[in-house]
C-alpha cells in the first residue's frame, strides 16, 4: 500500500478539519451470525463523521469549503430537496466555520411541522429559500441567480455544485479509502472487498481513485442505486479522468481492475426503495443498533449482503455507511 505517496497528493489541497476522523472501523458479528457466513463483515462509519448528523459529505465540504475559505468567500450556497443530507451539513459547516450560508430547496413553501433534515435546518438557523417544485437544472439557475445578486452587494459567494460531487469534493474519498487502508494495516486486517453507494458518482469515483492510488488491496463493488449500470460507468469514467486532471496522477491508468458496478438492486432507481431494503433497514437496526435508509444506505447493505450469502464474495467484505439517519424520520 502506497499510503504516505497519497497524503503527499492530498497536502497539495486546502483543507478544513470539520470531521472527526478517521471513522470507526467494526465488524459486524451478529450480522454475520445471523447470515450465517464464514467470511468476516465489517462496516465503515462515515455515519459517524461529527459534524451536524454525520455522512459522507462531510469528506467532500472539508475540501470545498478549504478552496473557498483560501479565495477569501464569506458565504456559501447549497442546494438540493428539503431532505438533503448535504444541504443540512453545509448549514452545519458553514456554522463551524464561521460562514454564512444560503439553502435553496426545489420544494413548495417550507412546512410548518417539520422533519428529519428539515428540523435540523431549523436548528441551525439557515437562510432557506424554497423556490417550488422546479427541475434541478432550474433550481441551479437560481442559485447562481442568488448568487450573483449577492456578489452585486460585494459578498463573495461560492457555490456548492452537484450536490459536492465534484473532483475537489471527490478528494475526500480519496482520503477515505487512504484511510481505510491505513486502518487495515493497523488492525491487521486482510479486507478483500469494499462496497459503497453509486448515486450522482462523486463518493464512488473517489474512492476507486483513492484505491488506485494508494494500491489498495480491496476491491471497490458499487451499488448503483439510481442509474443504470452503463450510464454510472460514464458518470464514473468522467470523474476519474477529472480527478486525475486536478491532482496529476494516474492520468493513463486503466481503472476496470479496481470496481466493479451492479445494478441488480437499484430497484426502480433514485429514492425508490425495494421491500428487501425495507427490511434491511429492520434487520440491521435489531441485529446492530446501527441505523440506516432507504435511498442509498440500505441498497447498498442488501447488495452486500446478497452477494456474500450468493457465494460471490470470496475473502473480508467491508460496508460503507454514508449516513443519512435524519432524512430516516420522512421515509415511514
Amino acid at each position: 500500500m502506497n499510503i504516505e505517496h497519497t497524503r503527499e497528493v492530498l497536502e497539495e489541497f486546502p483543507r478544513l478539519e470539520l470531521g472527526t476522523f478517521p471513522t470507526p472501523l467494526q465488524p459486524m458479528k451478529n450480522l454475520q451470525t445471523n447470515l450465517g457466513t464464514s467470511i468476516p463483515l465489517y462496516i465503515k462509519r462515515d455515519d459517524l463523521t461529527g459534524l451536524g448528523p454525520g455522512g459522507n459529505k462531510t469528506r467532500n465540504l472539508e475540501y470545498l469549503l478549504g478552496k473557498a475559505v483560501k479565495q477569501g468567500s464569506d458565504v456559501i450556497f447549497a442546494s438540493g430537496k428539503s431532505q438533503s443530507n448535504l444541504c443540512t451539513l453545509a448549514v452545519s459547516a458553514c456554522r463551524k466555520s464561521d460562514l454564512d450560508c444560503v439553502i435553496v430547496h426545489n420544494d413548495e413553501a417550507e412546512p410548518e411541522h417539520k422533519v428529519g433534515n428539515q428540523l435540523l435546518n431549523q436548528l441551525l438557523g439557515a437562510d432557506l429559500r424554497y423556490v417550488g417544485d422546479v427541475t434541478d437544472k432550474e433550481r441551479e439557475a437560481l442559485v447562481l441567480r442568488y448568487a450573483q445578486e449577492l456578489e452585486d452587494q460585494g459578498r463573495h459567494p461560492y457555490v456548492i455544485q452537484n450536490g459536492a460531487s465534484t473532483a475537489l469534493g471527490a478528494l475526500g474519498y480519496v482520503h477515505a479509502a487512504m484511510e481505510l487502508c491505513q486502518q487495515c494495516q493497523e488492525q491487521n486486517l486482510d479486507l478483500k472487498h469494499l462496497f459503497v453507494p453509486g448515486g450522482n458518482g462523486g463518493l464512488a469515483a473517489g474512492t476507486i481513485f483513492g484505491a488506485a492510488l494508494t494500491q489498495a488491496p480491496f476491491h471497490v463493488h458499487v451499488i448503483t442505486v439510481e442509474h443504470e449500470k452503463e450510464k454510472l460507468k460514464e458518470i464514473l469514467e468522467t470523474f476519474l479522468r477529472e480527478i486525475a486532471e486536478l491532482t496529476g496522477q494516474l492520468q493513463t491508468y486503466d481503472f476496470s481492475s479496481v470496481y466493479t458496478i451492479h445494478e441488480e438492486y437499484r430497484g426502480e432507481g433514485w429514492g425508490k426503495s425495494t421491500p428487501e431494503c425495507v427490511q434491511q433497514i429492520y434487520d440491521l437496526a435489531q441485529s446492530e443498533g446501527i441505523f440506516v435508509e432507504q435511498v442509498y444506505t440500505s441498497k447498498t447493505l442488501y447488495g452486500m449482503l446478497d452477494m456474500v450469502r450468493k457465494g460471490l464474495v470470496e475473502g473480508s467484505a467491508c460496508y460503507l455507511h454514508t449516513g443519512g439517519f435524519s432524512a430516516l424520520f420522512s421515509q415511514f
